[in-house]
């Protein structure tokens, strides 16, 4: 079913100025004959169009990115992806709950790579991406450093664990050198996790007590 502008301007909260601009950089497109009024699609890339403005991303940019890859759409899961099959920077932060910033300081880091540009330079990272940012910000709530996460993510090697191929020809002694850091990576980590164990419990009598005073009260 067609919208008029007005509903068009009221359904995306912007104003007909904005409208105009978004018609003109090729954002969003009358439907074709039909004078003022607009395809539901129109309103569907006008949320994105919105949504990348949050992002801070100018409407040229927001044009190279469609005209390079498409305007994203939502999968099954709910999450925005290109219809290339890759994700923007944007894209990738949302997915993640992270900031655009935080993700480009850990590319100048070496811990994150997007997997090709586009011709207007865009970032294009794969899906899988999201894991393993996700996997960094886990990472840096044991305090390790990006330093440290750097060691660590080529000590897990490709697939976070569940791929050992890159291993099949290396030496024997770098295998044992592997094995070692692991087995102490996964020793803290059982120590992290037993420590705060007994802290949680320790809140939790706290917290318990705290809740029976305020229940006795009422």
């Amino acid at each position: 079913m067609d919208l008029s502008r007005e509903e068009l301007v009221q359904r995306l909260r912007i104003t007909h100025g904005e409208l105009d601009d978004w018609i003109e950089h090729g954002l969003v497109s009358p439907a074709a004959g039909r004078g003022d009024r607009f395809p539901e699609q129109a309103l569907e890339d006008g949320e994105l169009v919105r949504r990348f403005r949050t992002l801070g991303y100018a409407l040229s940019e927001i044009g190279k990115i469609k005209r390079s890859v498409g305007l994203p759409v939502r999968d099954e899961k709910g999450h925005y992806v290109t219809r290339s099959g890759f994700l923007t920077i944007g894209e990738l932060a949302e997915r993640t709950g992270l900031n655009v910033r935080t993700i480009k300081f850990w590319e100048e880091k070496g811990l994150v790579a997007p997997s090709r540009r586009t011709e207007g330079g865009f970032r294009l990272y794969r899906p899988a991406d999201a894991e393993l940012v996700s996997f960094i910000r886990d990472l840096q709530t044991f305090n390790y450093t990006l330093a440290e996460i750097g060691t660590i993510l080529k000590l897990v090697g490709p697939g976070y664990g569940t791929v050992e191929e890159d291993l099949a020809g290396a030496p024997a002694e770098e295998i044992r050198k592997t094995l070692s850091a692991l087995e102490f990576l996964v020793g803290r980590m059982r120590e992290v996790r037993d420590a705060s164990t007994r802290v949680e419990a320790v809140f939790t009598r706290r917290l318990r007590a705290v809740s029976r005073i305020l229940r006795g009260r009422s």
